[in-house]
């Protein structure tokens, strides 16, 4: 039997994979989208198989731990990690204020080869300004679940 919050949770949820999937449909170059807790865990995705959505949270927690890592001992936080291979980039960016337990949000894009990195960038910036007071990852619950504020 599900809880009133788990319901609100999945409705969050669901909005959440809509407005990405409008992200990926009016990026030209965008072929997936997913918004993560920087623990690795995925709060939402584009249209796209389950497997595929939660191996890129892992990528991309693991590549903005490694810029947090590469950059310890100064001030800041990291923005934006890119990946460009020969098949296409990928873009993880963060995209909500930090929670009082250190947990904060990342958009991560997935694209084609031909993409342009300034349109990417930009509509990414766009989709997280548009969306930053739902984008504090709240701390996990006794159960182990993530809360999306908002």
């Amino acid at each position: 039997m599900s809880t009133t919050n788990e319901l609100a949770l999945g409705s969050a949820r669901k909005q959440l994979s809509d407005l990405l999937d409008g992200l990926i449909s009016r990026t030209p170059g965008a072929s997936r989208a997913m918004l993560g807790s920087n623990d690795g865990l995925k709060l939402a995705c584009s249209s796209q198989p389950a497997d595929k959505a939660d191996g890129m949270a892992a990528i991309a927690t693991g590549l903005y731990s490694l810029g947090q890592q590469h950059f310890r001992d100064r001030e800041g936080g990291t923005r934006q990690v890119v990946v460009e291979h020969d098949a296409g980039t990928l873009f993880v960016m963060s995209a909500g204020r930090v929670s009082a337990d250190g947990l904060s949000t990342m958009l991560a894009v997935d694209t084609t080869p031909d993409a342009d990195p300034g349109l990417i960038g930009h509509a990414m910036e766009t989709f997280i300004n548009g969306l930053d007071e739902h984008l504090v990852t709240q701390a996990r619950d006794r159960d182990r679940r993530t809360t999306v504020s908002g």
